[in-house]
């Protein structure tokens, strides 16, 4: 019988400052996470969805087995919501990049793990439990997906997704943005990354014309808007050049998060513009080479920035500048530094945060050995906790610092000097991230800050 058995998926939210869940009413893209699990999920199951930073789990449910998705920040969230339903009796099984890197800590609060990726091991895991037991207390996959032949995701259950303001123009046109994966990994070994230790050090690519399916699909839903949820999808630029190349007549805008190298490559560059690249979060880190080589990222050139992003702000693709200000060679100095730096060449946007030492990671491993790690609350991981101890300065200065940075960088006068003069295309998309950066600096005078929603 189709459905004849519930799974309640969840995808954790993150603690406020002040302890509450935060929660929007609309947000900006929605994860892949439980619907690509829906998708792999037998049909004699049926799912219920339900994004935590939208509404509230529910605490009484129908379901026979919970599972729970989360990342970095939201872990402390996730661990509560996996005690809950196990205090009810209900098996829980967790994943995600945090709890596969750190199985037995998941399993104080779950039942079973998926560890790495949900293709293989999901399907085990849920013939297991048809058949009354699990046989493990932590499911792998026998080798990493190729990703040819994934299922189709069921877009309309994209739980962020609000289709009935895709009335709104501005909703439609600029404010949502369909997620869509390409490849998974990333081939350098950055030491507080956790992607290459949760892909195995692999880099895989999606069949273009697979791609171009789900391209359709988000299309026939009204949407120009792509958000390729990527970590790195230009390292194969032969790839890359021929995704841009077949996207170029779909006539979408995209955005990504995506590695410096894309501008190293002009011809590569071109065909992103070409196929609607409007936005790039790039991860700069720090605009010192001595600290790129001490996170092991010597291949990202500090003394290539200016260069690369006037290469980018020429073809009017827009920055989200991602940057780590305190690493070891940081003084407070540093912060004044890189914030003039990021004003001088107009960044439109950056997301600011002190070095976290994602637990899994050479960076964790490396701080703990080192005696420098100041707390395991993971609640406070989020991006302007000192969490370990700064080489050049105190934790309370390193925060001062950081907040004092984020207000700076949103004053009247450095949004002036970054968007004027404009650059000489894609002045709409321009405007449109004024409008962000003007809401930024409301939201900051009003305490809250402006990744945290």
């Amino acid at each position: 019988m189709t459905g004849s058995r519930k799974i309640l998926l969840i995808s954790a939210s993150h603690y406020e400052p002040r302890g509450g869940v935060a929660r929007v009413e609309r947000y900006w893209t929605s994860g892949l996470t439980l619907v690509h699990l829906e998708a792999l999920t037998p049909r004699d199951f049926v799912c219920e969805l339900v994004d935590d930073f939208r509404r509230e789990p529910p605490l009484e449910t129908d379901a026979e087995l919970v599972g729970i998705t989360a990342m970095g920040l939201q872990i402390g969230r996730a661990y509560d919501l996996a005690d809950y339903y196990r205090a009810r009796g209900l098996p829980v099984v967790m994943g995600g990049a945090w709890v596969s890197l750190n199985p037995e800590q998941a399993l104080e609060h779950c039942d079973v793990v998926v560890k790495g990726e949900a293709e293989y091991a999901w399907p085990e895991l849920l013939a297991d439990f048809q058949r009354g037991v699990f046989r493990q207390r932590v499911y792998e996959g026998s080798r990493p997906h190729d990703l040819r032949g994934l299922p189709e995701a069921d877009l309309d259950h994209l739980p962020l997704w609000r289709p009935e303001l895709m009335r709104e123009k501005v909703y439609r046109d600029y404010y949502f943005q369909f997620p869509l994966y390409v490849t998974r990994g990333c081939p350098f070994r950055c030491e507080y990354c956790c992607i290459t230790q949760f892909h195995e050090a692999t880099y895989r690519k999606r069949p273009i014309g697979e791609v171009m399916r789900d391209v359709d699909a988000i299309r026939s839903r009204g949407s120009r808007n792509i958000l390729f949820m990527d970590d790195n999808p230009v390292a194969d630029r032969r790839y890359a050049k021929e995704l841009f190349g077949a996207l170029a007549p779909k006539g979408m805008r995209w955005c990504s998060q995506c590695t410096i190298q894309i501008a190293e490559d002009e011809e590569l560059l071109d065909l992103a513009a070409k196929s609607g690249c409007f936005l790039l979060s790039i991860g700069f880190e720090t605009i010192k080479q001595s600290n790129l080589d001490g996170i092991n990222k010597p291949w990202a050139r500090a003394r290539e920035y200016a260069r690369l992003i006037r290469l980018l702000r020429h073809r009017g693709i827009q920055i989200v500048a991602l940057i780590m200000i305190g690493l070891d060679d940081d003084d407070p100095a540093d912060f004044d530094r890189t914030l003039e730096f990021l004003i001088r060449h107009k960044v439109p946007l950056a997301k600011f945060h002190l070095p976290i030492p994602y637990p899994g990671t050479p960076f964790y491993d490396r701080m703990e050995k080192e005696g420098r790690i100041l707390t395991k609350d993971w609640n406070r991981y989020h991006y302007g906790s000192a969490v370990i101890q700064p080489k050049r300065m105190t934790p309370e200065m390193a925060e001062q610092k950081f907040w004092a940075t984020y207000h700076d960088f949103f004053s009247m006068r450095s949004i002036l000097r970054r968007f004027f003069p404009p650059a000489p295309r894609n002045l709409k998309i321009q405007m449109h991230y004024l409008t962000a950066n003007l809401i930024f600096r409301k939201m900051q005078q009003a305490g809250k800050h402006p990744y945290l929603y």
